[in-house]
């Protein structure tokens, strides 16, 4: 298990926290009082277009970039000055990871280990097995296919136990078998009690792994909560009826629906995406029979773009304005 980190996901403990997290590279501002916080046992999407701050971000985080202003902490401590031992309770793969072609997978690990001051050699085999390496572990790393080669980086990433590991565009340049891979193995982490903070242009991938998400854009962040509720606002349920009028009506008095409106001859009703049984009762026992009852639900592409558009719009306004 994780150092200090607890398996359990309900109440968990704060693992990485960010605060007014600042980083300015002369005059442009990179990351602008991000403020952050990563939990033990979820992955935590990290989203924005290319530029948003992300990487300088995760660079701040490793304490490889130093920051402006803001403060960066690990279990509630502060990581600058921080000690060796708090330091190895990240782990992370920022772009491709980097072994020797001509070891195998266990002899690239047993390598870093040493750089660590030595992990047993019980922990190395653990690790392999864990991300599916074991049969493969005596062969050259140059040999691997390159999701196998992710995989052995993200072992890597574990050989000191890790509460925290930060996986930076891991699927990236993955054939679709290698990104199912590596998609896979990302929830065990969490559920290993370790807070993963996943930073990844592919949306859908992040739909399908993570807990909470954050979207960043100009180094700011602009939303920020479960997946589960960014998909869920904006989305609703698509009646069709013959009598609309009434069917609104009818509709409207049920305290689970939001609002009723009428698009291209059918009523778009915002409520939960699961009350669709609730709405065909209501109308059926006022002598009103759907046609048609189909949730529309948002994608995580969807909130993402709103969000990133309406943040350029709100920015092409200010500067017009000005």
């Amino acid at each position: 298990m994780p150092n200090d980190a607890p398996a359990a996901h309900g109440n968990a403990r704060v693992v990485l926290e960010t605060e007014g997290l600042t980083r300015h590279f002369g005059h442009i501002v990179a990351v602008d009082r991000l403020d952050l916080r990563v939990h033990a046992g979820e992955v935590h999407g990290f989203l924005g277009p290319n530029g948003s701050g992300k990487s300088t971000t995760a660079g701040m985080v490793l304490g490889l970039i130093e920051p402006t202003a803001g403060q960066v902490r690990i279990f509630g401590q502060e990581l600058h000055g921080a000690s060796r031992e708090l330091r190895r309770n990240i782990g992370a793969i920022v772009e491709a990871p980097a072994f020797y072609p001509y070891l195998s997978g266990r002899d690239n690990l047993k390598a870093l280990a040493m750089a660590w001051g030595g992990v047993s050699e019980g922990r190395i085999d653990e690790l392999l097995e864990q991300v599916g390496l074991t049969e493969r572990a005596g062969s050259a790393f140059k040999t691997y296919s390159m999701g196998m080669k992710q995989r052995l980086g993200i072992a890597s990433t574990l050989l000191t136990d890790p509460a925290l590991v930060i996986l930076d565009e891991p699927t990236n340049g993955l054939d679709p078998a290698g990104q199912r891979e590596v998609r896979e193995l990302i929830p065990r982490l969490a559920a290993e009690g370790r807070g993963v903070l996943l930073a990844s242009h592919l949306l859908y991938e992040v739909q399908q792994v993570c807990d909470r998400v954050t979207i960043i854009q100009r180094g700011k962040v602009l939303e920020s909560g479960t997946v589960t509720g960014l998909l869920e606002r904006g989305s609703f349920i698509e009646v069709a009826v013959d009598d609309l009028t009434t069917a609104t009506n009818i509709l409207e008095a049920l305290s689970f629906v939001e609002s009723v409106t009428r698009e291209n001859g059918r009523l778009a009703v915002a409520a939960p995406a699961d009350s669709g049984a609730a709405i065909n009762r209501a109308l059926a026992e006022q002598g009103i029979f759907a046609s048609t009852i189909v949730p529309h639900m948002n994608t995580l592409e969807d909130v993402f773009l709103d969000v990133t558009e309406h943040e350029d719009g709100d920015t092409q306004r200010t500067a017009e304005a000005s």
